[in-house]
């Protein structure tokens, strides 16, 4: 089941999440805004005053007196060097706020993708990994934009605006007080529509990313599409969540109109003020030439900006509504955490109980109901049972990849709820039914957990132990051959020794084996048992299994029905046991060594 819908966080969420991430760069982006500042005093107002300044001089200059020199050289050298001085501090501005913007991209990557990864199994298996990984694409991204928004858009707008009134009030005051009124309303009008404007923005997200995600998906089960010929019924399915997509930009681009509208009515009626004021300024006398060019050329930059603000405003919404739906995934509590007194599990003989165990997916389908098994160090135990019976949860509960509903797992005498989530996974070997492998080479899969670069000797060795060396050496790159999306260039029994050659690498106390064998057809399976022998030869053991000629050797089996064990004993007795019990219907009823009722 998806449950991505409906988790999206709210703007001052989005905010705030995003404002944490940009922190530890606040000195780049700090800088960058400041010198933005200066930037806007140096071109909009020192820049108009120079200009007001020539046009002062040139009403009150006479035909055929004083040269060019006397009059306006100061003002010539001046404008030149605020020329030049503009341009190095808005480069200086632009530098310190990419840079702070990329540190905090990065950031802002990491740091969603560590909280992604925290969330669990269970989180992760219901939601489309390939519209989370969109969520985490769009949000980066609509983060950059954002910064640079704030700082070339709002920030810019807000001191222009800002400059203008305060020359303005210096200058020719009641022009200052049209343009300051219109300013207020100009601002209410954005106020009061950006909660519209935001959730629009949000929609069309929503229904962009599902889009994505799921032509994701298809791509990355191409195979499974293709063997069902389902490319038609996929094609229309993303056809028709396109569509949606256009929809809620077209609900959106509605609204957005309404907004320009009011914005542009706004503006227009502070233009028209101002140049009315300034010319009843001037016809009263009251105003020189340079302060009616200061007027109208302020009334003119701070509608542009202001009209300009619609732009930015619904690039920030958009932005924050393709944010959010991260923002609202990462916030989810994970489901499992360490404790705060949580120690390192140290692991000296490699028992393994299980105490009361209960757990279920959903409250209305218990599976574990009071489970309970021990295994003594060094022990091999196997389980087995019908479909549904929980026997790879309980691998999963042993990990701890899902949390009890009650009852203990111990290891050692050590409640795994109580340790580090990292020092338990450290301790225990996992050889999966169907092994999710990296888009990496096949040595670095075998390497999988360990520190630094891999070590082609040990590789090698282990390779030759699982049986992986009689593929890997056919292939032109050896060791070195990437496996592809999910390790599909390998074929299951492939994947399924890496994985064994893996565990055998790591070599931990705890050794679990999840229908390892599953994918091997009988001559592999003999060359892979001797090797899985080897790796239990020193590790306690569970091994879950539904071939069990797999299992015929361990030190006991138990079959698990119903959530409770009802047969325990070895592969002798269980056959033996009387009255005849399911083991042994299980046996009876195999067909080259698989279950098949």
């Amino acid at each position: 089941m998806d449950t991505t819908e409906g988790v999206a966080a709210t703007p001052r969420q989005t905010i705030r999440y995003c404002a944490d991430l940009a922190r530890p760069y606040r000195r780049h982006l700090l800088g960058g805004a400041v010198a933005l500042v200066v930037g806007v005093g140096i071109s909009d107002v020192a820049t108009p005053l120079v200009f007001a300044a020539v046009l002062d001089r040139i009403a009150t200059l006479r035909p055929g007196r004083g040269g060019l020199w006397p009059h306006f050289g100061s003002l010539i050298v001046l404008y030149a060097v605020l020329v030049v001085a503009g341009q190095v501090v808005f480069r200086v501005s632009g530098w310190l706020q990419w840079e702070g913007s990329l540190k905090a991209f990065a950031n802002a990557i990491h740091r969603s993708f560590e909280r992604l990864l925290n969330l669990g199994y269970r989180w992760h298996i219901d939601h489309a990994a390939g519209e989370v990984a969109s969520s985490l694409s769009s949000f980066s991204w609509a983060m950059v934009d954002g910064l640079d928004t704030l700082q070339w858009g709002v920030l810019r707008i807000a001191v222009v605006v800002l400059a203008a009134v305060v020359v303005l009030a210096v200058v020719a005051w009641p022009v200052a007080v049209v343009i300051l009124v219109l300013a207020a309303a100009f601002a209410v009008i954005v106020v009061k529509r950006s909660g519209p404007v935001s959730e629009a923005s949000k929609q069309f997200s929503e229904a962009h990313s599902r889009a994505e995600g799921t032509a994701a998906d298809v791509i990355r089960n191409v195979v499974t599409v293709l063997t069902a010929a389902g490319e038609p019924a996929e094609s229309r399915l993303v056809e028709s969540l396109l569509a949606e997509s256009v929809r809620a930009d077209l609900v959106g681009r509605r609204v957005f109109t309404v907004t320009r509208a009011w914005m542009g009515g706004a503006v227009g009626m502070m233009t028209w003020g101002s140049m009315l004021v300034g010319i009843l300024l001037a016809v009263q006398g009251r105003v020189h030439t340079g302060v009616i060019y200061l007027t109208l050329f302020y009334a003119a930059e701070v509608s542009g900006q202001l009209l300009d603000s619609f732009q930015e405003i619904r690039k920030l919404s958009r932005g924050l509504g393709r944010a959010a739906k991260l923002v609202g995934l990462v916030n989810t509590p994970p489901a499992v955490v360490d404790s705060p007194s949580a120690q390192e599990l140290v692991v000296d003989g490699g028992e393994l109980r299980f105490e009361h165990v209960r757990f279920s997916y959903s409250p209305e389908q218990p599976l574990l109901e009071g489970f309970e098994l021990s295994l003594s160090p060094g022990e091999h135990v196997g389980v087995v049972g019908p479909s549904g019976s929980g026997k790879s949860t309980i691998s999963r509960l042993v990990l701890r990849l899902m949390d009890l509903d009650g009852g203990r797992i111990l290891i050692d005498g050590q409640d795994i709820a109580e340790v580090t989530q990292a020092s338990l996974r450290r301790s225990i070997s996992y050889v999966p039914q169907d092994p999710q492998m990296l888009h990496r080479s096949i040595a670095d899969n075998i390497w999988y957990g360990q520190p630094g670069v891999p070590d082609r000797a040990r590789v090698a060795a282990v390779g030759r132990a699982a049986h992986v060396a009689e593929f890997v050496n056919a292939l032109p790159e050896g060791y070195g051959t990437v496996v592809g999306e999910r390790g599909l260039k390998l074929s299951g029994g492939q994947r399924q020794r890496v994985a064994i050659a893996q565990a055998m690498l790591k070599a931990a106390p705890l050794l679990i084996l999840d229908e390892a064998t599953s994918a091997l057809d009988s001559a592999s399976e003999l060359l892979v048992q001797e090797a899985l022998w080897r790796l239990m030869a020193g590790s306690t053991a569970l091994v879950v299994a539904h071939r069990l000629s797999t299992i015929a050797q361990l030190d006991r089996i138990v079959v698990v029905e119903d959530g409770r064990i009802s047969e325990i004993g070895t592969h002798r007795e269980l056959l033996h046991a009387s009255p005849v019990g399911t083991y042994r219907r299980l046996w009876e009823h195999q067909s080259g060594g698989f279950i098949t009722a």
